[in-house]
């Protein structure tokens, strides 16, 4: 049952300027950012361009805004204050685990599915394998993005670690990353999660699944601004990290000379500076917890539902996503008749004020993507597919 009612419903839809003039369903690549986070970000500038902006004042509002910025993550996903490393992106999270890992040569890591996750947690581990002389195990997928257990046992078998997407950008899959964490601790493997489509969008809980790293966008689900992410590290795998960047706010030398790592989440943080976007993320995680997570998740599948419902309508279409509703994410991905190219129906919707994706679906094809948030409607939804049916017949 979808628990943001009506009139909640409308007094979110004003939150966000977007919706006055665009159908806009691109969440899985970054979503609009509601008044109050936009207040929170321009309230930080003038405050430090009033105070001044190394003084002793903002520097303690500074520990006080960073503090507060993880405990809301720490509430997001179910960890530790210190187990959160802030970043500019997914990309730089993962890259940190990539390349912190004290890896030996012949060492196998594991990537469900290849080229078929987003590249952002692809290509790090690909290049990470290349430059030092690692093996990179790719778990066979079906049309959906998903594997079978036994070839996950026997890849897992040797592995220092395996990677995946928790919800899949392109088919909008939710994987079974909590069996999988179970299969990863019994074989002694790291497991690492991209979360860019789950993080603000659904329930998470890294204890229950078990995974030693996590990283994801703070301007996706979240609807936090642009150029700020999160990297989960689990106390015990932040021992595994080497940091890659080092600097004065990750390290201390002693009079002998002696480099010396702070304590997390600091040592893997050298050069943060994006204060306000820390602003807007803390504005923006207390807008989507006050809704909450389970709410958000349930509004997001009733539209998702309904344009699936009415795409599969639509002589032609190719519906990606498991029917089960409990294994799949509000991403809603189809493929057009062959005479029409994902791309030229993308254009087409924008033109009349509709935003969907194209996106790699596997086999040198693209799929269109819709992935509507809890700030869209059913009207805005049947809208949408209306151009689509239009666009087609």
């Amino acid at each position: 049952m979808d628990m943001i009612g009506e009139i909640e419903a409308a007094d979110l839809r004003r939150d966000f300027a977007i919706t006055r003039k665009t159908i806009y369903m691109n969440n899985g690549a970054v979503a609009p950012t509601p008044l109050s986070t936009i207040k929170a970000v321009t309230n930080f500038l003038l405050k430090v361009s009033e105070d001044g902006p190394d003084s002793s004042g903002i520097e303690d509002h500074l520990v006080s805004l960073l503090s507060e910025v993880r405990t809301r993550i720490a509430h997001l996903i179910n960890c530790d204050k210190d187990e959160v490393v802030l970043t500019e992106s997914t990309t730089q999270g993962l890259n940190i685990v990539a390349k912190g890992i004290a890896w030996n040569k012949g060492d196998s890591l594991v990537v469900r599915g290849g080229k078929h996750e987003h590249y952002a947690n692809y290509l790090p581990w690909l290049a990470t394998a290349q430059s030092r002389g690692l093996s990179l195990r790719e778990l066979a997928v079906d049309k959906n993005g998903f594997f079978e257990f036994g070839e996950l046992e026997k890849a897992l078998r040797g592995s220092r670690l395996i990677t995946m997407s928790h919800v899949l950008y392109n088919t909008g899959s939710i994987m079974p990353v909590e069996e999988v964490g179970k299969i990863a601790s019994e074989n002694d493997v790291l497991f690492c999660i991209d979360a860019a489509q789950s993080a603000g969008a659904l329930p998470i809980d890294v204890k229950k699944i078990g995974c030693q790293f996590m990283a994801f966008p703070g301007f996706k689900w979240i609807c936090g601004p642009l150029g700020i992410g999160v990297l989960y590290c689990s106390k015990k795998a932040a021992e595994l990290l080497e940091p890659h960047v080092v600097g004065g706010e990750s390290a201390v030398l002693s009079e002998n000379n002696v480099l010396a790592n702070l304590e997390m989440p600091s040592r893997l943080q050298a050069g943060f500076r994006n204060y306000p976007g820390a602003a807007g993320l803390e504005s923006a995680l207390r807008y989507i917890l006050r809704i909450g997570l389970t709410n958000i998740w349930e509004r997001n599948l009733r539209i998702a539902n309904l344009m699936r419902e009415e795409l599969g309508r639509i002589e032609g279409i190719e519906l990606y996503g498991p029917e089960e509703e409990q294994r799949r994410s509000s991403i809603v991905s189809f493929l057009p008749p062959k005479a029409m190219d994902a791309e030229k129906v993308v254009k087409k919707l924008e033109e009349n004020g509709v935003i969907f994706a194209a996106r790699d679906i596997g086999g040198g094809r693209k799929a269109v993507r819709a992935s509507p948030h809890f700030f869209n409607d059913e009207t805005e939804a049947t809208t949408a597919i209306g151009y689509v049916r239009r666009m087609l017949s």
